[in-house]
């Protein structure tokens, strides 16, 4: 199980990398209040733990595809060992009957006859006799084979069942280690969305207290421009009273001139925003059905039972319309073919991962895609992120 194994540590090591930057960023956080830092820094951080966060859903993703391809082959390898042991149970009253067959015809034969050292069977003729003898010898052989020939296929199949309880017991042991490290991830998670959740508050209360300290400020530029406007004023009046009484002293009447350009409050520019710049025939039938569970629960392994995963959801939809698809994203991604984005129409299924897809949608047009994306969410429409591949069901 060497591919298990490399799987384990990936995905412990990854749980690592997210625990400790998780710690990191509490203890960084931890340092000073939400007051004595600049909303760059908080924004900064914010985007941080946010990334770190898709990334662990990423992975909780992955794991949780893996999880039910194990269980998928939990389940074949239980029918295997039930097919084995009925037929060991047929093999055993097969060899029952041919051995009891071949005692029955032995005694039927000699019954009455006797045999002895004349070799007497049934027959007065001492050649027929020792005919008879040789025949009856033979078909007590061909049974006496066949009973050995169901005893080893009866060992063998008890080897097989030996066999597939050992590989059942390997699996088991693989979900339960995947299950383990998943409830980590998921512990993590947990953890990693209260940080986000705290950082984003202590952002949010960093805004509201830089706009009110503009607020303020502007408040205060208002008050002492219209305070220096009073006084502009003032003094203007009070030069031109001079001018006046300069003009009557001298004996002409001049008409003073009013200086009030400067005593009224300049316009603001006004500023103007530039305004925000063939599928499977069963397809509709499909986004249909899907449509009519949007605000359904995400519930892990779900396909209608309370609740869908991704490609529970999908594969109930096409089911719905007549098509069989694979139940995990990797098996839907390997069954379909491979379409540009360009190319893509409502009906196509949209994947993340590529190959080995984790996650998987159904795509409705216009850049949106129909999916139940995650623990905590529910089925609904969404536009298209990252970097995801299309394929179109046959």
């Amino acid at each position: 199980m060497s591919t298990a194994h490399a799987l384990r540590s990936r995905t412990f090591r990854t749980v690592a990398v997210a625990v400790i930057a998780g710690g990191l960023l509490l203890s960084s956080l931890g340092g000073g209040s939400a007051s004595a830092q600049s909303i760059e820094e908080l924004r900064a951080r914010a985007q941080a733990i946010a990334s770190e966060l898709e990334v662990m859903r990423e992975q909780e993703a992955v794991l949780g595809t893996q999880m039910l391809q194990v269980q998928e082959n939990i389940a074949a390898t239980r029918q295997q060992i039930e097919e084995t042991k009925a037929a060991i149970e047929d093999a055993k009253g097969r060899l029952g009957t041919a051995k009891a067959q071949a005692s029955q015809y032995l005694v039927s034969a000699y019954m009455g006859a006797g045999v002895g050292d004349d070799l007497t069977v049934g027959a007065t003729d001492p050649n027929e006799a020792v005919n008879e003898k040789v025949l009856l010898d033979t078909l007590q052989g061909d049974r006496e084979q066949v009973a050995e020939d169901l005893r080893a296929a009866q060992l063998d199949l008890e080897q097989k069942t030996a066999d597939l309880e050992t590989v059942n017991a390997q699996l088991a042991a693989q979900e339960a280690e995947l299950a383990n490290v998943k409830a980590e991830l998921d512990r993590t998670i947990a953890g990693q969305e209260e940080l986000l959740a705290d950082t984003t508050a202590e952002l949010r209360a960093a805004i509201a207290a830089e706009e009110e300290r503009r607020r303020r400020a502007a408040e205060a530029q208002a008050r002492a421009m219209a305070m220096a406007a009073a006084q502009q004023q003032a003094a203007q009046q009070q030069a031109a009273a001079q001018q006046q009484a300069v003009r009557q002293q001298g004996g002409g009447q001049s008409r003073g001139s009013s200086g009030g350009g400067g005593g009224g409050s300049a316009a603001m520019p006004s500023q103007s925003y530039a305004a925000s710049a063939a599928p499977y025939t069963g397809s509709n039938s499909a986004i249909s059905f899907a449509m009519g569970k949007l605000g359904t629960p995400y519930r892990w392994g779900g396909t209608g039972n309370g609740g869908y995963d991704c490609s529970g959801l999908v594969q109930s939809a096409f089911s719905s319309a007549g098509k069989s698809l694979p139940r995990v994203a990797s098996a839907q991604y390997a069954a379909t073919q491979r379409i540009d984005y360009s190319q893509a129409q409502a009906g196509d299924l949209v994947f993340w991962g590529g190959a080995s897809a984790h996650h998987v949608g159904i795509y409705v047009g216009n850049g949106q895609v129909l999916h139940a994306p995650r623990t905590g969410d529910v089925v609904k429409v969404a536009p298209l992120y990252g970097k995801p591949t299309f394929g179109r069901v046959g």
